[in-house]
């Protein structure tokens, strides 16, 4: 896994548009299209897309993204 995608996701905590994760509701789908909240890049149809409810919003994340910020989260913790 990129060393990018864990520095990404560290700054987008330490910004507040991440949080550290715990154990919170998180739904796997198909990709919409939106957005990554990691990486910025859409998640397409053809990925699967996480769907992460945090004490603020609602997020999406690829599934790699989604695994960096769980590694980033346990690593902080």
């Amino acid at each position: 896994m990129s060393t990018h995608l864990f520095a990404r996701v560290r700054a987008r905590i330490l910004d507040g548009i991440l949080w550290p994760l715990t154990h919170g509701e998180v739904l796997g789908s198909t990709g919409t299209g939106l957005p990554c909240a990691v990486c910025d890049d859409p998640v397409t149809s053809d990925e699967v897309e996480y769907e992460v409810s945090g004490p603020t919003a609602v997020v999406r994340v690829h599934l790699a993204c989604y695994h960096a910020w769980m590694g980033e989260s346990q690593r902080s913790a």
